[in-house]
């Protein structure tokens, strides 16, 4: 098997010392990838981890992982909003972790024609699992006060009237079908300047969390989590941008208390968090992985607080920060 392709798993240290893993222990690794976080948690201890992934193929490239590793390691393609269906069809009712680590993976911006990244010039797709709508289709289609609210609700971009103005204008003489042209029209709408930033990265991302409905996913396996987490079980999650980080700071903040503060016989919240501090990647890794850089991780593990019939009125999309 190529251990090169496990290389640009982020934080696996980090990963390691906040899920513990530990014999015989169940684990779910909701974002797969090319598996490699699934294999330090499975070199860690003789535990067993499911896999899951919306892109078929991350799974494809993991059944090699999957011979290595037999019946301890199982797949699941599919979207980890649903990971309480996935992890209850294989027979398990709890698990002792749950780890994400969110966004677009290394392997997915790095092949072109997937349409993720600008860098290349490739067609305009964007879909996490080859299904639905493309970015072209969307591009192409919707109205401009539409196509300028998703630039700015999901790119956090100030400029996304004017970038939307751009693409529609553009449109309406030729259609726009490559990543190359799209960025090329937001770095023209912005008058690009010296950044430490592309111009057209945050439209990208934009597109990207719209089209997979990424942040609604991510609060639905917050949720889950609050179900299948065993007592002490870890939460363990990656963000790389402010809107997904906020929405896992939040769902924390509301939903746990302080180690120091928990009382195993009265828990008052239903998880423990250790710190509120958000762990970020060594200067080393930066060095090694660039996509590092923007990283933060955190921790919650579940506290021994029973769920009653209508826990689920306690969440709130918004609440947590979700648009």
């Amino acid at each position: 098997m190529n251990e090169n392709i496990y290389h640009k798993s982020v934080m696996i240290d980090e990963v390691i010392a906040s899920l513990k893993p530990s014999d015989n222990e169940v684990y779910v690794d909701c974002t797969v990838g090319a598996g490699g976080h699934s294999k330090n948690i499975l070199d860690t201890a003789k535990c067993r981890v499911i896999g899951i992934d919306k892109d078929p193929e991350a799974i494809s490239i993991c059944k090699e992982l999957q011979k290595v590793y037999a019946d301890r390691f199982s797949l699941t393609e599919g979207t980890f909003g649903n990971i309480k269906e996935i992890v209850n069809s294989s027979g398990i009712n709890f698990v002792n972790g749950i780890l994400l680590d969110l966004g677009v993976s290394s392997m997915q911006l790095s092949s072109p024609e997937r349409g993720f990244s600008f860098k290349y010039n490739s067609p305009l797709d964007m879909r996490m699992n080859k299904r639905g709508e493309k970015a072209y289709d969307l591009i192409n289609s919707v109205n401009e006060s539409s196509l300028a609210d998703i630039i700015f609700r999901y790119g956090e971009e100030r400029k996304s009237r004017k970038i939307a103005k751009e693409i529609v204008k553009k449109r309406k003489v030729k259609k726009i079908s490559t990543t190359s042209e799209l960025s090329e029209i937001i770095a023209s709408a912005v008058r690009f300047k010296h950044s430490k930033i592309h111009p057209a990265t945050k439209t990208f991302q934009a597109l990207r969390i719209y089209l997979n409905d990424e942040l609604k996913e991510l609060y639905k396996v917050l949720v889950a989590s609050e179900e299948l987490l065993t007592q002490g079980g870890r939460l363990v999650v990656i963000a790389f941008h402010s809107l997904e980080d906020r929405i896992v700071k939040n769902f924390i903040r509301y939903n746990s208390v302080s180690n120091k503060k928990y009382d195993i016989l009265k828990p008052k919240s239903s998880f423990v968090y250790v710190s509120r501090k958000v762990i970020r990647p060594s200067r080393e890794e930066i060095e090694l992985n660039k996509r590092a850089r923007s990283a933060r991780l955190r921790c919650a593990f579940r506290s021994s607080l029973s769920l009653d019939r209508n826990h689920h009125m306690n969440h709130d999309f918004q609440k947590y920060g979700g648009v």
